[in-house]
């Protein structure tokens, strides 16, 4: 409608895309950041140290082991809940993508799941049951299996904690620049540490 709701649509965008990150993996000692649940999840001692496991760097050729390695350390009280899901960086997705194309091995044989190669059009997918969800913001070869029910993005609803502005600054400087303001509070919690399972993180408190 405007050239400003343009320039808020595509600024808030950007901050989106950073958003993700800062949920998963923020530092809150970086500006416009918070502690991301992996983050959090480093000096977590409720974290069982049989559910942290190592990573490593993940290819098609060792995702599914690796994938296995997360799925068999998941407590029994999890496995089977409706919202248990896999969370995983980009690239262990496209490994685990990929190792579905076949190349004879992992026993999806060579012409891959379901006889289509590597022309995988994939709705959701799954791993030895559990919905495997690819989440941008985290690191690559890191991984994460929870509940969703068991983590939580807040925001402020404090109207003095929200802001949205569009600044034309020729009336005040006589530039021909425009300055967008986005002010808010956000941050990311998990409920339960001892109802995950980490992938590619140290605990220093374990």
């Amino acid at each position: 409608k405007s050239f400003s709701d343009f320039l808020i649509a595509h600024v808030a965008e950007k901050v989106a895309a950073n958003m993700e990150t800062s949920i998963w993996q923020g530092v809150n000692a970086t500006a416009g950041e918070f502690a991301g649940i992996m983050t959090q999840l480093t000096t977590d001692a409720a974290l069982p140290a049989a559910q942290e496991i190592a990573g490593t760097t993940v290819t098609a050729a060792n995702v599914i082991a690796e994938l296995g390695k997360i799925v068999d350390a998941c407590p029994a009280a999890l496995y089977g809940k409706e919202d248990l899901n896999l969370y995983v960086s980009q690239n262990i997705y496209r490994a685990y993508v990929r190792a579905l194309g076949g190349f004879a091995a992992s026993g999806v044989g060579a012409n891959g799941y379901d006889n289509k190669g590597t022309n995988q059009a994939l709705g959701d997918v799954y791993f030895d049951g559990v919905r495997v969800f690819v989440a941008n913001g985290l690191a690559s070869n890191t991984a994460l299996l929870a509940q969703k029910s068991n983590l939580y993005f807040a925001t402020g609803l404090l109207s003095d904690m929200n802001e949205v502005k569009v600044l034309d600054m020729g009336d005040l400087d006589g530039s021909q620049n425009v300055r967008v303001i986005l002010r808010f509070t956000a941050d990311a919690k998990y409920g339960f540490a001892s109802d995950v399972v980490t992938y590619g993180i140290t605990n220093s408190a374990n």
